[in-house]
């Protein structure tokens, strides 16, 4: 028998383009030339494949974003020759510059050398040491040797360049190559939607936050996770997971999805492989610090235990507004602390019951949305570059571009507004009313996405990454189910 020709519909791939669903992603791709042709060979472009243009892509939001913090860079000569940074007039505020990564070079002893948990500075009766989980810090402590190391073949040049600066270029170049390893596993998580990682390519928030602090290095570790999960290796998830929390809290909630997850199918050994693996890695990292210097490894508990709330937070608003301040004794915010794990305790515990109870297996992505959207509304801090951590999961879960567009636009105006409220009113700073009406529409964005994330779940709203995946959850744990979306 003759083998039959295959027609251009048996050729084409499975792909989905965005362009048949989202009037945004239709006007784009319009302007590049039209739609996707019946003839079209997708998935047979040699170089331009979907990936380099991802990456590419990347690139190029990245340059905007260390542009964005480039004024914050410049140098100033002293009498005696010294370069420093030149943060004159406010500039870190008018030109929404700020980043912790240039100023922090000095603050934390990271010009001096050594080990960055040996350093300690006092501030009146306390004394401080570095604030940062153990893998942020030894992160740091590396860029800050490398760029020690390299800083002699900068000084020559004509121009002054203040060793803050060459730190934060060292930074920003290692953390740009852990975001394009992050796009690269997050076209992988995609699956068939593999253009929707336009959105976390080209998102305005890269522009503002890829280099206001080191938040890259956990959503790398985080995207590396749910990727091998998706390959069937629990195992090495929880590896990476363990990484992850190691450098930010954050990643540790990816736990919360697929206990749901196993709960719902009761098979439990790929979720207890990846839960002992993630602590088994923590205490690996954490430990030799934990041990030899217990004050400074404390510090990022004690730091977070006694800090009031942050100024974006729905708690800053409300003191704004009616002057609570949520302390209680001494200083420390224990009414604040209570209130904030209360209700973070409440809705994690929603979730679970909403996971568990739902006809439709809920997706990984749509649960690590909802855990993560519940931490940042109800936590005391919510530092802006934080809205970066979303961005993979609200596009992996709710991939409705004009509605993300419209979110990430406004959590990134979020900083300039911040930054222009920190002038002050005695530099012209904008009235708190304007920076908490932008907070507001924030939140009420956000809680529409969450609304639709839970219609998807309750089968009320079409799910396109479901459809497009054949009812399948491209990020389900193959060693547990078959990654059908069924009870």
């Amino acid at each position: 028998m003759s083998t039959p020709v295959p027609t251009p519909s048996r050729v084409r791939r499975s792909r989905v383009s965005p362009a048949h669903t989202e009037p945004v992603a239709r006007g784009f791709l319009g302007f590049l030339g039209g739609p996707v042709g019946y003839f079209a060979a997708v998935g047979r472009q040699r170089w331009w494949t979907p990936l380099r243009t991802l990456i590419f892509t990347a690139l190029i939001f990245l340059s905007f974003g260390y542009l964005s913090k480039a004024n914050c860079l410049g140098a100033a000569v002293a009498e005696d020759g010294t370069v420093s940074l030149d943060w004159s007039g406010n500039r870190q505020y008018t030109s929404a510059c700020y980043n912790d990564i240039a100023p922090l070079f000095d603050g934390r002893g990271l010009s001096q050398g050594g080990f960055p948990y040996a350093w300690s500075w006092t501030e009146g009766d306390l004394t401080r040491y570095m604030e940062y989980p153990v893998l942020a810090g030894l992160f740091q402590g590396a860029m800050a040797w490398v760029s020690r190391l390299t800083y002699p073949l900068v000084d020559v040049l004509p121009l002054p360049v203040a060793p803050a600066a060459w730190y934060f270029a060292v930074t920003a170049l290692v953390m740009s190559a852990l975001w394009v390893l992050t796009i690269r596993l997050v076209v992988d998580l995609a699956g068939n939607r593999v253009w929707d990682v336009v959105l976390v390519a080209a998102s305005p928030l890269v522009i503002v936050h890829a280099f206001t602090n080191w938040d890259i290095p956990s959503i790398a570790a985080t995207a590396a996770a749910l990727s091998a999960v998706r390959h069937g290796r629990p195992g090495w998830a929880g590896v990476l997971i363990g990484i992850g929390t190691a450098v930010k809290l954050w990643p540790l909630f990816i736990l919360g999805a697929y206990l749901i997850l196993a709960v719902r199918s009761s098979r439990w050994r790929p979720f207890l492989l990846m839960l002992a693996t993630t602590v088994a890695t923590w205490l690996a990292v954490n430990l030799p610090v934990m041990l030899a210097y217990p004050a400074a490894w404390g510090e990022f508990l004690r730091l977070n235990r006694e800090r009031s709330w942050e100024w974006t937070t729905i708690y800053a608003m409300l003191a704004r507004g009616t002057g609570w301040s949520g302390f209680d004794g001494d200083g420390v915010p224990v009414i604040l602390n209570a209130v904030t794990f209360a209700l973070f305790a409440v809705l994690c515990l929603a979730i679970f019951v909403l996971g568990v109870r739902v006809t439709r297996r809920p997706r990984v992505a749509e649960l690590v949305f909802l855990i993560l959207v519940a931490f940042l509304v109800v936590n005391k801090v919510w530092s802006p570059q934080y809205s970066l951590w979303l961005l993979v999961p609200a596009v992996l879960a709710l991939p409705r571009w004009r509605l993300l567009l419209t979110w990430m636009l406004l959590d990134a105006a979020v900083w300039p507004l911040l930054m222009w409220y920190m002038l002050g009113a005695e530099n012209k700073g904008i009235p708190h009313e304007l920076l908490d009406a932008a907070l507001l529409t924030r939140l009420l964005l956000l809680t529409v996405m969450v609304v639709l994330v839970i219609r998807q779940m309750l089968g009320r709203e079409a799910d396109p990454v479901a459809d497009a995946h054949h009812g399948r959850d491209p990020l389900a744990l193959s060693a547990a189910d078959d990654g059908r979306m069924r009870a």
